[in-house]
């Protein structure tokens, strides 16, 4: 589910809706600054310490029904938990470093345009075509994913070099996400101190750690989690 402004106090029924439909988990995702999002600004109707809080108690519900019995997991965090407490990369675009954009994902057009994700399509549709790749009627695979586009924005963004990114104690769990801070701060690096993204995920990371400190049983809860998107 994407949290609209209306969802903010609502996260207990939202939840107990996807249970009551028989559905086993939910995604608690936030606005993106994409196309219709940005056009009417709603993606500024709450910043990323609202959305924690609403992903906190979420989060807290969601293992309270599981202590009662009733398995039901949180796909966000179980991404997080599987590159904090595993080895192996879950493949979510938006956490990879290099930047999963044009590698782990590519949207082809209607008209052939190629562009690195689907966030960069809907850039392209706000006029921004900085993460358009090429297109299939004029392009061979080879022109396509050696495009600048596509290979600057990824060594521009790795977070094993990038100021602020490489010193930072969450650096292997998080991920480079250059198309995000283009959006926001017209560049693919951003500025980690304003970022939305940077504080979203250091929230969640700190809050997932401060639970499995505390509380032995929800930790016990997390670990059928990992690996399981």
């Amino acid at each position: 589910m994407t949290t609209s402004p209306a969802s903010l106090n609502r996260v207990r029924d939202i939840i107990d809706e996807y249970v009551k439909h028989g559905l086993n988990g939910i995604f608690l995702r936030h606005l993106s600054p994409y196309g219709f999002a940005m056009k009417t600004k709603s993606f500024q109707a709450y910043n990323a310490e609202r959305w924690l809080q609403f992903y906190k108690e979420g989060l807290d519900y969601i293992l309270e029904l599981n202590k009662t019995g009733l398995p039901f997991t949180e796909y966000y965090s179980s991404l997080i938990l599987t590159k904090m407490l595993t080895s192996n990369d879950p493949g979510f675009v938006d956490l990879m470093n290099p930047a999963g954009a044009g590698i782990a994902a590519v949207v082809f057009n209607y008209d052939g345009d190629v562009y690195a994700s689907d966030e960069s399509r809907m850039l392209r549709e706000m006029g921004d075509t900085t993460f358009r790749l090429g297109n299939v009627h004029e392009n061979t695979y080879e022109q396509i994913f050696t495009n600048d586009a596509l290979l600057s924005a990824l060594e521009d963004s790795f977070t094993g070099s990038a100021p602020m990114c490489s010193d930072c104690a969450f650096e292997p769990w998080c991920g480079a996400e250059p198309v995000f801070h283009h959006a926001m701060y017209g560049d693919v690096l951003g500025r980690k101190p304003e970022s939305e993204f940077c504080r979203r995920m250091m929230g969640v990371t700190k809050h997932l750690l401060d639970i499995m400190r505390r509380d032995a049983e929800a930790k016990e809860i997390f670990m059928p989690w990992v690996n399981r998107c």
